[in-house]
């Protein structure tokens, strides 16, 4: 009964085994394994900006230094308020303190602190028209830095999905003229793999001339278009 049950096992065993190699045997020999990319591009008009700000204080002890910069920033964000823009669309985005050294006559730094620097910086987000008034409100209550202005689009997910989609159709076009100049068709897709999506937005620069605020007038930005990319990796297998 015992030697009946080992030969049974085995015999399973060995069928298991030999299942992939069978698998692979009854594979079409005339199938072809092809890999194409799929891209999608394309410019769209941003409805939102988002302006990084940033207040610079300095004074002889940390304490001074920190009442300083709290006291500008409040009064910052007390004018973004005033002109319109809610508290859940100001965000901190970096508060850093640094020891300023004293330097010898060489200029060589010293292990000597004679002072604090504080940097306080904030993300404003708006609507690309406003980013203007938002810059000119920020520099009149007592912010020093702009530190860039990024455009992009609220429905962010929506837009990248939908990108995606378009580029596995431009893979599968592509696969599909591979495989009528081969006499062939697409059979089957075997993976899909996304390389990238995203939407690039040219930052603007980080120095402002503050001439026209000077004058009297609104900083001018410009939004223009922002470039929507996508692109994926396709394998079809091909009859």
């Amino acid at each position: 009964m015992y030697k009946t049950i080992k030969t049974l096992v085995l015999a399973l065993l060995i069928t298991v085994l030999a299942l992939p190699a069978a698998l692979a045997a009854e594979k079409n020999p005339n199938a072809t394994e092809v890999q194409v990319s799929g891209n999608y591009q394309e410019e769209i008009a941003p409805d939102t900006a988002y302006i990084n700000l940033g207040t610079v204080t300095e004074a002889e002890t940390l304490g001074e230094a920190q009442a300083k910069n709290a006291d500008i920033s409040a009064k910052l964000r007390n004018k973004l308020e005033i002109a319109g823009i809610k508290s859940e669309y100001i965000k901190t985005a970096n508060y850093d303190v640094t020891p300023l050294y004293k330097n010898d006559d060489n200029g060589r730094r010293l292990p000597s602190i004679k002072g604090y620097q504080v940097t306080n910086s904030i993300i404003v987000t708006t609507v690309p028209d406003k980013a203007g008034e938002v810059i000119d409100t920020a520099l009149n209550a007592g912010a020093n830095q702009v530190n860039n202005v990024r455009f992009g689009k609220n429905t962010d997910s929506e837009i990248k999905n939908a990108a995606l989609a378009q580029a596995v159709r431009d893979a599968l076009r592509k696969a599909d003229a591979i495989a009528a100049a081969l006499n062939k068709q697409v059979v089957r897709i075997k993976t899909v793999n996304e390389n990238s999506v995203h939407l690039q937005s040219p930052e603007i620069g980080t120095r402002y001339k503050l001439s026209a605020l000077d004058a009297g007038q609104s900083t001018p930005i410009s939004a223009g278009l922002i470039t929507l990319t996508a692109n994926v990796q396709v394998v079809v297998e091909l009859e």
